[in-house]
């Protein structure tokens, strides 16, 4: 029954009984709770349909970000296939290279031009080393931490500086080799190196002298003085340790086209 209805056969029963003030009273009453009624029903019925439809977005956007998820982890595990593949192909080259030097009678150039790949980062190192763990503060009130107890590109710098100075072999941070054209940028909460963003703990790899770097390290003020601001520097020597190529193909090509022999036809 509508409420017009509703409301027309309380008029026809309010004409017989218009002198009492109660029932005029009482029916006052029953229209209000009617309307009550058919607010508190319309507003529920809003309120079902919209947390019908929210929640039919919430499990669109949970499959959305699985299947993103998926797809990121699926292109990281191609790409570390893609590296391995590449590393695999340049070695490959550069063994084939130095063999056509060799056979042809250039043995002093393909013995020059290993030694400037191993000197540009191009080569594989191995050998006995040190991996420095650099890790922000672990203070874990938002109120006390400041810029201080950050690990920032600056102090991974200065300890792959320090590094080469001590007379390190070769570098890495995070599995990416150190070479002249490297650069350590601050991104945010991250460190570029070379084209790759790493989030912290930074963890820098060195071949050396693993007896006389590690006291170099333990005793550098510097590095004294940021461990003193809270900021987490641990040592660790290695009997052994692999310090992987440089593997931009990009700069790789074009330091192959400079030093490719070309043979007289």
């Amino acid at each position: 029954m509508s409420l017009f209805h509703l409301h027309a056969n309380m008029m026809k029963v309010s004409g017989k009984d218009s002198a009492n003030p109660q029932f005029h009273g009482r029916l006052v009453e029953s229209i209000l709770f009617t309307v009550l009624l058919l607010s508190l029903g319309f507003f529920l019925s809003i309120q079902i349909r919209e947390g019908i439809n929210l929640q039919a977005q919430l499990s669109s956007s949970k499959e959305k970000q699985s299947a993103y998820l998926q797809q990121l982890a699926d292109l990281k595990s191609s790409n570390v296939k893609l590296k391995a593949e590449n590393t695999k192909l340049a070695e490959q080259k550069n063994t084939m290279t130095e063999n056509v030097l060799n056979e042809q009678g250039y043995s002093e150039l393909a013995a020059s031009l290993a030694k400037t790949r191993e000197l540009a980062g191009l080569t594989e190192v191995s050998g006995t080393g040190i991996t420095i763990t650099l890790n922000d503060s672990n203070i874990t009130d938002p109120a006390n931490v400041s810029q201080t107890s950050l690990i920032h590109s600056q102090d991974v710098e200065y300890i792959v500086d320090l590094l080469k100075s001590s007379g390190a072999k070769a570098i890495a941070i995070n599995g990416e080799r150190i070479v002249c054209t490297t650069s350590i940028i601050c991104t945010g909460p991250t460190i570029r190196v070379n084209n790759s963003r790493y989030p912290v703990p930074f963890v820098i790899s060195a071949i050396c002298d693993t007896n006389t770097t590690y006291d170099i390290l333990q005793n550098d003020s510097y590095i004294l003085y940021r461990k003193s601001e809270g900021i987490q520097i641990s040592f660790e020597k290695k009997a052994t340790l692999s310090i992987p190529a440089f593997s931009d193909s990009t700069i790789i090509d074009s330091i192959s086209k400079e030093l490719e022999v070309v043979n007289p036809s």
